[in-house]
């Protein structure tokens, strides 16, 4: 099994509020109570071991909903740790032959942008 990396309180609140869900929803989806979510989200720095049940029911629920925690230590142009959401938006598109996603982009973009 992969060893998946610590995250901390400030990605769990930052990936829930992307998704648009309240403490008590993630809470509720985890099987938590009130009090161990609010201990993970004031939580600084990587959540202690003894919180790992907790935690990992937790990120499955935030994962499965769509969010992909990034490492700090992975390769990115602002660096640090941080989160992402990975559901596909919305599309313009019409049919599978148009691509542009985001006609302003095309429009006001850089080159190869909105494709």
């Amino acid at each position: 099994m992969e060893e998946q990396s610590l995250i901390d309180g400030r990605q769990i609140t930052a990936a829930r509020t992307l998704l648009g869900l309240t403490q008590e929803e993630v809470a509720n989806r985890a099987q938590l109570s009130m009090p161990a979510m609010q201990a993970l989200e004031a939580a600084s720095g990587d959540i202690l071991q003894d919180r790992e049940t907790d935690l990992a029911a937790v990120r499955t629920v935030l994962e499965d909903a769509g969010i992909i925690f990034i490492d700090e230590r992975a390769t990115s142009a602002a660096g640090g740790a941080g989160v992402r959401l990975a559901v596909p938006s919305a599309s313009v598109d019409t049919d599978e032959q148009q691509t542009v996603q985001y006609p302003e982009m095309a429009r006001n973009g850089p080159f190869g942008a909105g494709g």
